[in-house]
């Protein structure tokens, strides 16, 4: 099993939200103001004249996704994208998570889809790897790859959350071109 600290996987998911479509401000405004309080409470070393470190945030455990939770997020977002390919958003906007949807409206999900996104729109085939789960944070994250009309080769990571309707993506890197191939 692999540990990492809290505060590196909030930073990598604060990355993800950043690069991805899923910005909520209320959040990002929250983590700053934490972020300042945090760094005006650091204990000073007056021998060295700088902040003395401290390593006091809690580990959170990272493990590979089960084949179940893999199975499952598979399946959402294979759903998500095929809605993406018959043109029907709304169904596509389903496979959001209940966080994303709160803070993202339909109107403005489609405009992130096909502003930055596009590609998935006419994606043929979505190869998954390196899916990991983080027990503590109730959260996974998986790389999707996928060939745009058979040329184009992309890749991006989704974050998703289980939900009552199983799991939803939450958020996803921004989209990077890696190749082209069939």
């Amino acid at each position: 099993m692999l540990r990492v600290s809290r505060s590196l996987v909030a930073g990598a998911a604060t990355v993800l939200a950043l690069s991805g479509c899923a910005i909520q401000q209320d959040s990002t405004e929250i983590q700053n103001e934490s972020s300042v309080e945090q760094s005006d409470a650091a204990p000073q070393n007056p021998d060295l004249g700088t902040d003395t470190e401290t390593d006091t945030d809690p580990e959170i455990e990272v493990v590979e996704c089960s084949q179940v939770i893999q199975s499952g997020i598979e399946k959402s977002i294979n759903a998500q994208t095929a809605s993406f390919a018959v043109g029907d958003f709304e169904l596509a906007y389903s496979y959001a998570s209940p966080s994303f949807q709160a803070s993202v409206s339909l109107e403005r999900f489609i405009g992130i889809i096909q502003g930055s996104y596009g590609p998935l729109i006419s994606s043929s085939k979505l190869g998954f790897d390196n899916c990991l789960f983080y027990p503590n944070a109730e959260l996974a994250t998986i790389d999707v790859r996928f060939t745009e009309a058979g040329s184009e080769v992309y890749a991006l990571r989704y974050v998703t959350v289980e939900s009552d309707l199983g799991w939803r993506v939450d958020g996803a890197s921004a989209l990077a071109s890696i190749g082209s191939g069939t």
